[in-house]
């Protein structure tokens, strides 16, 4: 070997150690940056007419397992979709109450059913009789606050969906700017593995909105679709989604009436097309707004035109007609059940018992209806009205209850549902957290290594040795040769 290759195959060697040495900064430097892929340096033997001529630097490579950050960005969908669902299950558990607890709905019905039954043994005794009016009020009022809840959750969700469309909208735009980006880089032969890092950390919060496949195209670009085949990016112009929030979602607002659904590149989505956006918090914020929330405003709305049933039956209150307003009112007047959607949040109760409103306590004992107070023992409308709520009767008409129950019980199925709602969403999100936590697992052991890097760092500097030591020993035998 002649003394000038030798040197070429030395200084090779000094530049591919320098190269190496920068890789495995980098990858200790960037050990806990969200996003990173470990840099792994590509090497080959380079030849001259068939010798060996050193080493040539290919490039450098991320090191990132596709198929497992694939699997990743789905699981971190189904866990923002899990995470999503179980928000909206706790809040609507906590406004209701678990039965038994202070401060719940059962709570406030059970309070109500004592102060009857008190005022039922002394009828006679006003500040009885007032302490069942305050607990019937505070019954309606605990209606009204678990509707506004239902209402508020309905419209922060259709806030969130709005949300949701602007981060994409922007995410996707910036993903289209990096391929632009990297296939410039790619073309003059940089190194664009920062701006594909910087890539796959917005794909990978776009997937939490939407749940991603990604598609590799020519020249470092990528294209994306969601895993219902819907496209997202394909080319160099993203999708556009387009989202009418409605600010404030109120009772009876559905899909056409009041409320929107997503629009792509100015072009209204049907229901079936929504379902290739499925998954991710994106489609948990419509099924909230659409359909969970209605749901339970639904049960609040028969439970609260039962207990208005009870008690407006003129066989319960003699001084009442089917047309009257009983003890709980629609906003004052009888509830019909053309009307009973939204009864919870506008349930009130009667202004005849109450004397702040011009009413009279004594009408709880006499009758609502009553053109004059009868007697003070007569306990006979109060006892009524709690055997009425005590009663096991067959649901009404155009309700979501079923066979005989009393109201504490049509009360003990609602709280049912809402808990059993709220334990079902937090046994999926604890399974989709799990599954999340290890493909992430998986996904880190992909990722950098300190150990490994440091033992890298030696076998560099120890070649960078050697090859100082060839370049020494080759300026030595050149010192001899100009010596003789």
């Amino acid at each position: 070997m002649s003394i000038a290759r030798a040197l070429g195959n030395a200084v090779s060697g000094l530049t591919a150690t320098a190269r190496g040495t920068e890789t495995v900064a980098a990858n200790l430097a960037n050990a806990a940056t969200p996003g990173y892929a470990r840099r792994e340096l590509a090497v080959s033997a380079q030849t001259a007419g068939g010798n060996a001529g050193g080493v040539r630097v290919d490039g450098v490579t991320r090191a990132v397992n596709a198929s497992v950050l694939s699997e990743s960005r789905l699981a971190e969908a189904a866990r923002a979709e899990a995470s999503t669902r179980l928000a909206f299950a706790t809040t609507i558990e906590d406004q209701i109450g678990i039965a038994g607890n202070a401060g719940s709905l059962g709570a406030a019905l059970t309070d109500f059913q004592t102060a009857l039954s008190s005022a039922a043994s002394r009828p006679d005794d006003e500040i009885r009789l007032t302490q069942a009016v305050d607990k019937a009020q505070a019954l309606a009022s605990r209606l009204n606050a678990a509707s506004d809840q239902v209402q508020a959750a309905r419209s922060a969700a259709d806030q969130a969906i709005a949300t949701n469309v602007a981060t994409l909208n922007k995410s996707l735009a910036e993903v289209a700017h990096l391929n632009r980006r990297i296939t410039v880089m790619e073309a003059d032969g940089s190194d664009p593995s920062s701006l594909i890092d910087q890539r796959q950390g917005i794909i990978s919060e776009i997937s939490k909105i939407v749940p991603v496949q990604e598609v590799t195209r020519a020249a470092g670009a990528v294209a994306l679709f969601t895993t219902g085949g819907a496209v997202l990016l394909d080319g160099t112009t993203p999708t556009a989604f387009g989202f009418d929030a409605a600010g404030q979602v109120t009772v009876g607002q559905t899909v056409g009436s009041g409320l929107a659904l997503l629009t792509q590149n100015g072009i209204d989505l049907t229901q079936a097309q929504m379902r290739l956006y499925a998954g991710g918090s994106l489609a948990a914020n419509f099924a909230i707004r659409d359909e969970l929330a209605p749901a339970v405003q639904a049960s609040l709305d028969d439970l609260a035109y039962d207990l208005h049933e009870r008690l407006a039956d003129p066989a319960v209150d003699g001084t009442l007609t089917a047309t009257s307003a009983g003890l709980f009112t629609d906003d004052g007047v009888r509830a019909s059940l053309a009307d009973k959607t939204g009864l919870a949040g506008r349930i009130s109760l009667n202004t005849a018992v109450i004397e702040s409103e011009g009413g009279d306590v004594w009408r709880l004992r006499s009758g609502l209806a009553a053109s004059a107070e009868g007697a003070v023992g007569d306990a006979t409308l109060l006892v009524a009205m709690s055997d009425a709520l005590n009663q096991a009767t067959a649901a009404l008409a155009g309700t979501g209850f079923s066979g005989k129950a009393s109201l504490a019980d049509r009360l003990g199925t609602v709280e049912s549902q809402v808990s059993t709602a709220r334990v079902n969403a937090q046994s999926d999100a604890a399974i989709r957290n799990g599954q999340a936590d290890t493909i992430w697992s998986r996904l880190a052991a992909d990722g950098v290594d300190s150990d490994a890097e440091m033992q890298r760092l030696l076998q560099y500097e120890q070649a960078y040795a050697a090859n100082a030591r060839v370049i020494q020993a080759i300026q030595t035998m050149m010192d001899q040769i100009l010596g003789i």
